[in-house]
């Protein structure tokens, strides 16, 4: 197991239509939020061509979030990407969702996910060429 603490920051404006009849972001927004981080950091990557040139699918297997401040339309967060860890056949990353004025957590979310051979949609081991590639992700 292998583990990289440095942190991927991504910054997102709260839109209305992210916000539900009470005024505030929904609870399955965040998870759409978290993925458009996601994607973000991932763009170097899929840019670059290297999961295709790989055969590899990103696949999320489980999400584990615990929301703490609602989020609220024309507010600006920050999406801080970090602690990725390395397993055999795994990769997990923490997501938290901070205010951008006051820095106070909003959410934390551990997420999990396999790469998946493209061709047979079955689980990959994890790589030194995968490692280096989320450490130039994470470290740009």
């Amino acid at each position: 197991m292998l583990s990289f603490a440095n942190v991927k920051v991504i910054s997102i404006r709260i839109r209305g239509y992210h916000c539900d009849a009470y005024g505030h972001v929904n609870n399955a927004r965040y998870l759409e939020l978290l993925e458009e981080a996601r994607w973000k950091f991932l763009e170097p990557a899929i840019q670059d061509r290297f999961f295709e040139s790989e055969h590899l699918l990103f696949v999320v297997v489980n999400i584990n979030i615990a929301f703490k401040r609602p989020l609220l339309p024309n507010q600006l967060i920050h999406i801080h990407i970090s602690d990725l860890e390395f397993k055999n056949r795994s990769i997990t990353m923490v997501q938290e969702i901070k205010d951008d004025k006051s820095e106070e957590l909003c959410s934390r979310a551990e997420i999990q996910f396999v790469l998946l051979n493209a061709e047979n949609h079955k689980p990959v081991a994890i790589s030194d060429e995968i490692i280096s590639k989320f450490n130039e992700l994470i470290n740009p």
